[in-house]
């Protein structure tokens, strides 16, 4: 039997890419801060087309989706201003936080990635050739 190659699911993305990239937080969502420094972040959802009576009185709906978040990942989302990169926002947890900058590198990352996958940001590529105004 002869083995079928296996597909790249890598992504041809270099550090260097991720680093220069800028989160930029839903600016449908709204925030309510917590009193142990985190916070509420709730982001508007469409009514799914197939929720309608009688179904809709059988399925609970709810119009936002909430995600709480502690204090540590309330300022990593206060720091997604739409002007940092995510090198810049690695640099400033580090410095916060007393860790090294690949320590800090991997939770922040990590964490990025989680808020974009949940709708609380999203990051968008910096161009090499594009200079920022």
């Amino acid at each position: 039997m002869s083995r079928k190659p296996r597909k790249k699911t890598q992504r041809n993305e270099s550090p260097d890419v991720v680093l220069r990239a800028v989160p930029h937080r839903n600016e449908a969502m709204e925030i309510t801060d917590r009193p142990d420094g985190g916070l509420v972040a709730s982001i508007p959802m469409r009514r799914p087309k197939f929720l309608v009576p009688p179904i809709s009185w059988l399925l609970p709906y709810s119009s936002h989706r909430r995600v709480q978040l502690d204090a540590l990942g309330a300022g990593v989302l206060r720091m997604c201003d739409g002007k940092s990169t995510v090198e810049t926002l690695i640099e400033r947890f580090a410095s916060l936080h007393k860790l090294t900058f690949r320590e800090a590198q991997i939770s922040v990352t990590q964490f990025l990635r989680q808020m974009a996958q949940r709708g609380l940001v999203a990051i968008i590529g910096k161009n090499r050739d594009v200079e920022s105004l």
